[in-house]
């Protein structure tokens, strides 16, 4: 079987490489000049970092599986890490019972409830599937009460979701606790080089199997004809048995034709951006990994400080801190100037850590990416796109199919996993097709695809 994938981050290598060792055909399409998606990385002082933070749970069987059969196990480094929460100025850790009843931001009933509404969720309430369609505000709101909701979990869910926080369904706040924590302590891994080593790893297999990867091509159109899924792109026309892609559905059915186009599913989905500030830091700043700040002073949702599980003797004895904001990618927020947001983070950092100062700034980046979380809205099951397309021979491994899992690297390669699953037990390619690649454009087609 001869299969275009569409997309060079986790999602696409991970099925180019399911495919490349079923021994079927791949050419693999990235738009940009480098692999990795959201993965992706730069370079600081020699160090690949990478752009945006990402972690490796102890729950993230179906990356912990390709890691493994890519040998690359022994590089990964555990640590357990703690969240801390900081509440108009004030430091709180939020990892036990203990932090609880310490959490001065709660009265000692509230705190008290919290504990029992977080074990009810993470020990006792085992089936999530039921909360598919209750509102996540009015399921925290009634397990937690008005008052706790207010002061922790409408912050959170503004920061993830914004003003369409109401339409999030119960089930995957219910689906993320249990992952984050599965109900208890927080055990995360990084893996020596970046997540970078794992992306040159899938590459260098896919290649030494003999297939293809096209970095700074990018897809102009896809259609079909009878026999074959047609992609536009790079120097001229190819034809494949099938298509998998996993670029967002929006970007899709805008470079799908006239008559492909209307297939291609639309879930009533919104998506939020990320606006990424990464401060390379000549000392650590906090002793948490994640911190959620609720302090209309701050501009950014939360601090991440990735080197609580990345090594900094890794990188340079450095210390790395993501101030983030998630938001739309057509808000202010989202394109605020770089030199704004960089001195944003760090007079918010100087008041919130009263150790912090800017002469321990090493260098700061902004990073920015438009289509990161979707907006998740009740009844969700419902509407999930399915591996393949109808009756096409396109398939999808995309963020849309995430729920109620969290974006993350884990799913998307059990997306890539599922998408390919599908497409090799579709029949098709099963016949000898008569596929030919040609530079000159179909009559016809080219000229009815959907405007870019």
């Amino acid at each position: 079987m001869n299969v275009a994938v569409l997309g060079g981050g986790i999602a696409g290598l991970t099925a180019a490489y399911r495919l490349a060792k079923r021994g079927e055909s791949v050419t693999l399409f990235e738009a940009s000049d480098r692999l990795g998606g959201l993965g992706t990385w730069f370079e600081h002082d020699g160090d690949r970092l990478d752009k945006f933070y990402h972690v490796i749970l102890d729950s993230d069987q179906h990356l912990l599986g390709l890691i493994e059969a890519l040998g690359l196990t022994g590089r990964l480094a555990w640590s357990k890490t703690t969240m801390g929460f900081i509440v108009d100025g004030e430091h709180y850790a939020f990892n036990t019972p203990l932090d609880l009843l310490r959490f001065g931001a709660l009265s000692i009933v509230d705190r008290i409830r919290t504990g029992l509404a977080a074990l009810y969720i993470t020990k006792l309430k085992k089936q999530g599937e039921p909360l598919d369609n209750v509102p996540a505000c009015d399921w925290l709101r009634k397990l937690f009460g008005p008052r706790v909701y207010r002061a922790i979990w409408e912050p959170l869910l503004t920061a993830k979701f914004g003003d369409e926080r109401h339409r999030v369904p119960a089930y995957w706040i219910w689906n993320t606790l249990n992952r984050e924590k599965n109900g208890s302590e927080e055990i995360k891994a990084a893996m020596r080089g970046g997540l970078a080593v794992l992306t040159d790893a899938l590459a260098d297999a896919i290649r030494s199997m003999g297939c293809e990867i096209r970095t700074n091509c990018k897809v102009n159109c896809l259609w079909e004809t009878p026999d074959a899924a047609w992609v536009a792109g790079g120097p001229g026309e190819q034809g494949f048995d099938a298509i998998i892609s996993t670029l967002p559905l929006p970007l899709l059915r805008r470079l799908a034709d006239v008559s492909l186009a209307p297939r291609v599913p639309m879930p009533e989905l919104a998506y939020q951006g990320v606006v990424n500030v990464l401060l390379v830091l000549k000392e650590g700043l906090d002793r948490h990994y994640w911190t959620a700040v609720v302090d209309s002073g701050f501009s950014f949702q939360g601090v991440v400080e990735t080197t609580h599980v990345i090594r900094p003797e890794w990188i340079g004895g450095r210390h790395l801190v993501y101030a983030m904001n998630y938001c739309a990618a057509s808000s202010p927020q989202y394109k605020v100037d770089d030199d704004i947001a960089i001195e944003q983070a760090i007079d918010g950092l100087r008041r919130l850590y009263t150790g912090f100062r800017r002469e321990t700034v090493d260098a700061a980046y902004v990073f920015r990416a438009p289509h990161v979380e979707p907006v998740w809205t009740r009844g969700y099951l419902q509407q999930r796109p399915a591996p393949r397309i109808e009756d096409t021979r396109l398939f999808l491994a995309t963020t849309a199919q995430a729920y109620p899992m969290v974006t993350s690297w884990n799913t998307s390669v059990k997306l890539a996993d599922d998408a390919v699953d599908a497409l090799l037990t579709s029949g098709l390619g099963q016949e000898k097709k008569n596929v030919r690649s040609r530079f000159a454009p179909a009559p016809g087609v080219m000229q009815s695809a959907a405007p870019l």
